[in-house]
């Protein structure tokens, strides 16, 4: 089954509107309707009793006017009298037949047609017999019954009245149930439907903006899938085509990383062996000046080996070429050694390495765990002033080893706690060293602290300089 996908989000937004504003405008439609029946009904009722309620009053008074010119019409015998009461019966039958029109109760019909009856007979017996015949005579006591007839009909009409406004009252308050039955029903539907739209509006541009972060992390094996209004779905596609761009570019740099590093290594190898040959003196004595430039030669090769070095594992990780070797490793051991690499550069500058190592095993890559802390502690020797403390301590805390290396130097500003983390991101330059570094560093130390299931965050320190930690699992399975 195929569902409706509207074109663009905008058709989704006026689908939703319009979804949304439905059931309300039906509830409103058919509470206008409702009102305006009960309303009608009310003005019918109203009209109906007003009407029945002045032919009522116009009958009695012309049954009373009727009364009198007959009677006068029986003493004086006038024939004036008579087409007076004529007049008045006349209009007594036009009243009456007005009363047709309007719906009477049944009581009230009956006694319209006593009332007619009455009516004619007497007229009749007038219109037939002379003025003073034993026939008028005998009629004339019905105009009692005629009038107490007519009264009652007025009577009938008032509780006719009240049976009206009871049932319109009881019709008002079944239309303000049905009303607020309505309301309950229709208002949680409108909100039901208002967040699904919300939904349906709201997911797709969230998976956007998750496909563009995870393109700003660098994370480029996921592709960017996008569900919604047709715009937006291409929009997806868009996405997912930088996505493989940048993936083409990524491995791009990192094969050139890799073809540049191979090819930097063997010159410098030569180099570096040249060095330690003319150092040891092996091609004849040197002076003193002679020495001095050997020494800068033989230091800068060292750091551009271990420039190449970062490379060369920073294309591997990047590569996902990297397969960890686990074993049991000490890690106040490997600090140790780490230290002990870096004593001749720490007493070059003076550096006061205060530790505190307790005896701390895990699960893990020894190689790859020296790589971290060697990157660790040569970034803080970079940044440490002469004369210095250089801080490193290892402990544990809730199942986890704790690596912390502080040095004095200028800091991390808070804006650069995470991008110090990004391949190739380089801070203030160092204040020592003839070569700057590639930024890789650590990069690489929180690559391998994540591929052994843990962390390296920047930590906020009362002291001067910066404070790195890194958060190791005591128990690690491969």
């Amino acid at each position: 089954m195929k569902f409706f996908r509207p074109k663009s989000i905008l058709h989704l937004i006026l689908l939703g509107f319009f979804l949304v504003a439905l059931p309300l405008i039906i509830g409103l439609v058919f509470a206008t309707i409702s009102v305006d029946r009960l309303v009608n009904q009310s003005q019918q009722t109203l009209l109906d009793s007003v009407f029945i309620t002045q032919s009522s009053h116009a009958l009695i008074e012309a049954v009373t006017a009727m009364e009198r010119n007959a009677r006068q019409y029986q003493v004086l015998g006038d024939r004036v009298l008579f087409d007076v009461y004529a007049e008045n019966h006349t209009r007594f039958v036009e009243t009456a037949n007005s009363l047709d029109e309007p719906e009477l109760a049944k009581s009230q019909n009956k006694r319209l047609e006593v009332l007619r009856h009455d009516a004619n007979e007497v007229h009749a017996a007038l219109s037939e017999y002379p003025y003073d015949a034993q026939e008028i005579t005998a009629v004339l006591p019905l105009f009692s019954k005629l009038d107490q007839t007519a009264k009652l009909l007025l009577r009938d009409n008032q509780d006719l009245i009240n049976r009206g406004v009871e049932e319109i009252q009881g019709k008002a308050g079944k239309v303000q149930r049905t009303l607020v039955f309505q309301a309950v029903a229709l208002v949680p539907a409108a909100l039901l439907l208002t967040g699904l739209f919300a939904v349906l509006i709201t997911r797709p541009i969230k998976q956007v903006d998750q496909a563009i972060r995870r393109l700003g992390d660098g994370k480029f094996s996921d592709p960017a899938i996008v569900t919604g209004p047709r715009d937006l779905e291409q929009l997806g596609e868009r996405l997912n085509w930088l996505r493989n761009r940048l993936l083409e570019l990524e491995q791009d740099k990192t094969r050139f990383l890799q073809h540049i590093s191979h090819e930097l290594k063997t010159p410098l190898s030569n180099i570096r062996e040249g060095a330690e040959l003319m150092n040891e003196q092996v091609i004849g004595e040197l002076n003193n000046p002679q020495q001095e430039i050997v020494d800068i030669l033989r230091d800068n090769s060292l750091q551009l080996q271990k420039l190449i070095e970062d490379l060369l594992n920073f294309s591997i990780l990047r590569a996902r070429a990297s397969q960890l070797s686990y074993d049991r490793v000490e890690l106040k051991t490997v600090i140790e050694n780490v230290l002990a690499d870096h004593k001749v550069a720490m007493l070059s500058r003076n550096l006061d390495p205060q530790t505190s190592l307790q005896a701390i095993n895990v699960i893990g890559d020894a190689e790859k765990l020296r790589i971290l802390v060697d990157n660790l502690i040569s970034n803080a020797i970079k940044y440490s002033p002469d004369g210095s403390p250089l801080r490193v301590l290892l402990s544990s805390r809730d199942s986890q080893a704790i690596i912390e290396v502080a040095d004095c130097g200028p800091g991390i500003p808070v804006t650069e706690h995470e991008r110090i983390f990004e391949a190739f991101f380089q801070g203030k330059p160092a204040s020592k060293g003839h070569v700057r570094g590639t930024g890789l560093g650590l990069s690489i130390a929180r690559e391998y602290a994540r591929a052994h299931g843990g962390n390296i965050t920047v930590v906020d320190s009362t002291r001067a300089g910066a404070r790195l930690q890194v958060v190791l699992p005591l128990e690690q399975g491969s």
